[in-house]
Formats: structure tokens, sequence, C-alpha cells
């Protein structure tokens, strides 16, 4: 029990990924369309999809067909408007609607006839020969198929392609089933071998089931039942690989043909009923009527002439509906060979001349073998044997011609030729394929010595890099030590070497006053004081700077506060003082912090100095990757365009670039200043 659960789950899994094949490529198209882009790409789509329909559903392929068509006459794009007609030619036909099939063949010839590139005009013969092969008029088709594979043989030595090279095989595969139709095995095999070695070369898996589908049918109407077995088989099993529904069930008829010819009737009425189903559903009438005029000819065969009969009036009511005279005559044909008594209709002669007429027309040989031998049969049952004896002849002569054992014999040589050729390729590829394994083996190796070699350099690289970094990284921390002394000399110069001169002389200013008596010389003292203080102040800001526990941004904004209460409270200043941002992960450079802090310093200083303001607010923010100060006052405000150049606006302003920062100063007399700094974090 266990085994066979495994084979039922093996073969839902085999029947998922082939429709997962087909619906992934109708689904990508159908992605395209759904798109709406009305462009060039779209109509291909269009195309395709309608392709991909005609092997399991014809209304979705009309219905495809007739949005590309609409499309590629908006876009006036003879191409692909002519694959849109040659498809509807085909499905039109294949639904039995002749009519309309004609119609959508006269667009394309006049298509065709306009001045439009060489495709479009291949694309015309090639639908017109399948149009007239279909109505079993192998005469009118075949030149339309041969000047068709020249003109896309001619393309393709300008150019060649896939695409090309897949028309070509086709038109050969085409060709092919054409001269099989005509009875002319011979030419038949040798277009059937020839596509299907284009179609192999380009693993075209769809050509190869059709070719296969044809040598079968070749060694079928050859009565070389046995041989045509194998290559049905393999066209079958990629049929049902692509999901092609249409594919598979001609296969199923095939296999109804060839056990009929190997006398297994009841094998051979299984598949014909299992096909006339499958054409019922998949809507290609013709086809029924063709399958039910085969299983009426195994009732024949099987002396049942009653349900013979009864096939042979389905198939005759189909081909009146079709209006398609050809099987119409055809099936006349049988009914009046499956009657075995002198109780012939009068008319039934005539009929028979009509149908060897009409074959002889068409070039279809296999159907004027089957005409002389109803008209023998025919004849004998009048006892007219002079007449019977007469069509007995031409009958063995033409069978001779079609079938005769010459023909076999050459036949079996072209087989047997390209299955010979075949398998040389297949040798030369694996002394090919020796030949790379031997290649690629040496290149392995230089690839591995080359692996080696350059591990080893990028490990000597890597040492170079990282001891070039750790010098730069010692380079560059002595550089930042030796600047940081520089300016750390240049400060204490600048601001404490002055301050210290100024008191110096202030000293010796108020003990001068002092012997003199002067009244100065409170003042001076005074003055003393606050460069002392003012010194104090700047050697804190200094140590306060280099000091490594106040590296983060939030040591600054204590700093900052502390500073602020300094200043503002004695004088009497509301003010706030508002954060926005994790500041405790903000580290600053030496440098920026200190223009940062010495910045906010000179914006308060002027502030309550000179603003007269009753309220100051400080605002600092953190985004991604900069800081923003902002300081607002109420105060008397000035014009910065009148404003003596001091007041510390040109030192606020060359600090906030030192820092690779902005800073706008707005203020107007009467109306506060407002302060905007932004500084990036680094």
């Amino acid at each position: 029990m266990p085994t066979i659960r495994t084979l039922l789950l093996l073969l839902l899994l085999v029947l998922f990924n082939r429709s997962l094949s087909q619906s992934r490529v109708i689904d990508s198209l159908q992605k395209i369309i759904d798109d709406g882009r009305n462009d060039t790409e779209h109509n291909k789509a269009l195309n395709a999809i309608a392709t991909e329909y005609t092997r399991t559903d014809m209304a979705k392929a009309k219905a495809f067909l007739y949005r590309s068509i609409y499309l590629a006459e908006q876009l006036k794009n003879p191409v692909l408007l002519s694959y849109a007609y040659s498809q509807m030619v085909s499905v039109q036909n294949n639904t039995g609607k002749k009519d309309s099939a004609q119609y959508y063949l006269q667009l394309l010839k006049n298509l065709a006839a306009t001045n439009v590139p060489d495709n479009v005009k291949a694309n015309y013969n090639l639908a017109a020969g399948l149009f007239y092969k279909k109505q079993g008029n192998y005469k009118a088709a075949l030149p339309f198929m041969i000047n068709s594979l020249n003109d896309y043989i001619a393309a393709d030595k300008k150019n060649s392609q896939v695409g090309l090279r897949t028309s070509i095989a086709g038109q050969y595969l085409n060709i092919g089933n054409t001269y099989m139709d005509m009875g002319e095995y011979k030419n038949a095999l040798q277009y059937h071998l020839q596509g299907l070695k284009i179609f192999e070369e380009i693993d075209n898996k769809r050509g190869i089931s059709f070719c296969n589908q044809s040598i079968s049918s070749d060694f079928l109407n050859l009565g070389q039942y046995n041989e045509a077995l194998p290559y049905n088989a393999k066209s079958l099993a990629l049929k049902k690989e692509l999901n092609d529904k249409r594919g598979v069930v001609i296969s199923t008829a095939q296999y109804g043909s060839i056990y009929k010819g190997l006398g297994d009737y009841e094998k051979a009425i299984a598949y014909f009923n299992e096909a006339l189903q499958s054409f019922h559903e998949l809507k290609l009438v013709p086809d029924e009527a063709k399958t039910d005029v085969e299983l009426g000819k195994v009732y024949v065969l099987k002396k049942e002439t009653q349900k013979a009969s009864k096939y042979f009036e389905t198939a005759k009511t189909i081909a009146q509906q079709l209006k398609d005279s050809t099987l119409l005559i055809a099936v006349d044909a049988e009914k009046i060979a499956m009657q075995t008594t002198i109780s012939l209709q009068k008319n039934d002669e005539q009929k028979l001349m009509t149908n060897l007429q009409t074959s002889i027309e068409m070039q279809d040989k296999n159907k004027e073998i089957s005409s002389y031998q109803y008209l023998a049969d025919y004849y004998a049952n009048k006892k007219e044997f002079d007449k019977a004896l007469e069509y007995t002849n031409k009958l063995h002569q033409m069978a001779d011609s079609v079938q005769g054992k010459d023909l076999q014999v050459e036949i079996k040589k072209l087989e047997e030729q390209y299955n010979f050729e075949k398998k040389e390729k297949e040798i030369a590829l694996l002394k090919k394929d020796q030949q790379l394994s031997v290649a690629n083996l040496q290149r392995e190796k230089s690839f591995q010595y080359g692996v080696i070699i350059f591990l080893a350099m990028a490990i000597l690289i890597g040492f170079l890099v990282v001891n070039r970094y750790r010098v730069m990284q010692r380079a560059g921390r002595l550089i930042e030590m030796e600047r940081m002394r520089n300016n750390i000399a240049r400060d204490l110069h600048d601001d404490i070497g002055s301050t210290l001169t100024s008191i110096n002389i202030l000293s010796k200013v108020a003990l001068q006053q002092e012997e003199n008596g002067d009244t100065m010389m409170g003042a001076n003292m005074q003055k003393i004081k606050d460069r002392s203080s003012a010194i104090m102040e700047s050697m804190s800001d200094i140590v306060w700077a280099i000091n490594p526990q106040n590296d983060t941004f939030e040591q600054m904004i204590f700093r900052m506060k502390e500073f602020t209460a300094e200043i503002l409270e004695p004088l009497n200043i509301n003010y706030t003082f508002k954060e926005t941002g994790n500041f405790s992960a903000i580290k600053l450079d030496i440098k920026k912090r200190k223009d940062f802090y010495l910045l906010f310093k000179e914006a308060i200083n002027n502030a309550a100095k000179y603003s007269c303001c009753k309220n100051l607010t400080v605002q600092i923010e953190q985004d991604a990757d900069s800081l923003h100060l902002k300081i607002t006052d109420d105060g008397t405000g000035f014009n910065e365009k009148v404003v003596k150049t001091g007041n510390g606006l040109i030192n606020m302003r060359e600090r906030a670039a030192a820092m690779g920062g902005e800073i706008n100063i707005n203020s107007e007399a009467g109306k506060g200043t407002n302060i905007k700094l932004v500084v990036p974090i680094t």
C-alpha cells in the first residue's frame, strides 16, 4: 500500500510540474499585459500568450489575438500585425471556421502586398500554406510553404537568430507534412529529419515532439507500424512534459491509427474514443470529424457496419456544418466502400469518381490509393470485372510507387543515415567534452596556484596596509597633539599674555599714583582685579577644553548652563535652556568643542552687555548628522550694517566657519536678536 501511495504522489508531482512550467510562462506574459503599456513589448506578449493557449484553450487564444490585432494596428507595426493575422488564420481553421480563416488570410495577403519587411511576406506564405494544407489542397499549399522556407533561410543568412532558426525548422516540418499527405514519403522524411536536426540543435522540445510525431506518421502511412510506435511514444512524452493538450490528443489519435494497422482493433477504438472526447472538449471540430471517420473504418474492419455507419454519419454532419467539401466527399467514399451488395445507389459511382478526381487534383496520393480500392471493390460488386481489374492495377501501381519495397529501403537508409550522423555528433561532442574536461582541470590548477599567490599577496598587502595605517594614526595623533599645543600656546599668548601685560602696566601706574597720591589708583586696582578674573576664566576654559573627561557634548551643556546662570542671573535676565536629543553619545574633537563653547559664550556675553533684554532662550537640538544652536533675546537689537565691527560678531562667524558650520544672525533695532548655528556632527 505505501508503494502505491508513493507512486501516486510522484505522478501528481510530475503533472504539477508540467502544468507549473506552462503556467509560469503564461503568468509572466500576463504580467506584461496587465501593465497596460500598449507598446511593442505588450503587443509581443499578446501574440506569445495566444500561441501558448492554442495548445490548451482556443477561445482564450482568439481573445488575445483580437487584442493583439487592435494594438498592432494602433502601433502601425506590420510585423506584429502579420504574426497576429497568421495565428488567427490557424486558430479559425483549426476550429472549423473556414470563412473566418479566409477573411484573415486575405487581410494578411493585402498587408504583405504593401511596402513591408520581408518577414511579413514570409508570415503570409506560411499562413497560406497551412490554410490550404488544412483544406486538403496540397498542390496549392506546397509553393507557399517553400517560398516561406526560402524567406526564412535568406533572413537567417543576413542575421542568424534562434527565432529564425525555429521558423526554418518549423517550415521543414510543415513541408514534410505536406509531402506526407501527398504520399511522397521519401521527401516527407527528408524534410522531417532536417527539421528535427535543427530543433535538436536549438533544444526546442516542442519542435522535437512535432517532428517525432510526423516521422511516426511517415512510417504509419508506409504500413511500418512497429517502426511508427517509438517515434509516437517520444512525441507523446515530450508533449505531456510541455502540457501541450492539443499535441497530446493528436498523439493519442495516432496510437489509434497504429493499432488499427497492427490489427489490434480494441486498442485502436480505445485510443480513438479518448482522442474524440478531447477534440470535443478543445473544440477542434475538424479533428473531431476525422476521428469519427477513423472509428468508422475500424468498425468496418470489425464488420460492425451499423456502428461504422453511425460514425460516418456524424462525420458527414460535421463536414456539412463546416462546409468542408473535401471531407464530405471522403466520408461518402467510405460509406459507399462499406456496402458489399449490388443494392448500390446510382450516384455512388459518381461520388467515388469525384473523390478520385479531388485526390488527383490535390495530389493526395493516399486518398488516390483509397479511391482506386473503393472503385475496384465497387465494380467487383457490380460484376464489372474489367473495370474492377483496371482500378486494381492502378491501385497496385500507385501503391508500389508510394509504399513499394524500394521506397521503404530508401526511407530506412535515410533514417539510419540520420541516426549515424547523430551518433557521430554525439561522439564528437564527447571528445570535445573530454578535451574541455582536461582544459578545465588545467585551468583549475592554474586558478588554484593563482589563488594561492593572490592570497599571499593579499596577506602581504594587508600587513603593509595595517602597518601604514598604524603609522598614519600615530603620525595623526602627533600632528593633532602638536596642533593642540600650538593652539594652547597661541591662546595663552593672545589671551593670558596680553592680560598679564596690561596687569603689569596697571600695577606700575597704580604704584606711581600711590606715590603721587593720585585718586585714580582705586580705578586702576579695579582694572587689575578684572584682568586677573579674565585670566582665570580663560585658563579655566582652556583646561576644561583639553580635559578628556569633558569629551561628550552632554558635559559641554552642563558648562554652558553654568556660564549662562553666572552671566544672566546677576542681571535679572530671565532665561530658558531647552534640549532635544541624545547628547551623551555625541563627541566633538577638542578644536570644535572649544570653538562651539567660545561662540556660545560670545553670544551670551553680547546679549548680557548690549541687548538690554528681559528674556533669553537657548535651544539645542540634534538631528541625524548635525547640531542646532538657537539663541533668542527680546532686547534692543542692532543693525549689523551700521554697528561697529566689534561685539565679537566677526569672531563668531570665523569660529562657525572653522567648525564647518553655518551661522545666521538676524537682528533689527527694537526687535531683539536671533542667532542660529548649525554644526555637522563628525
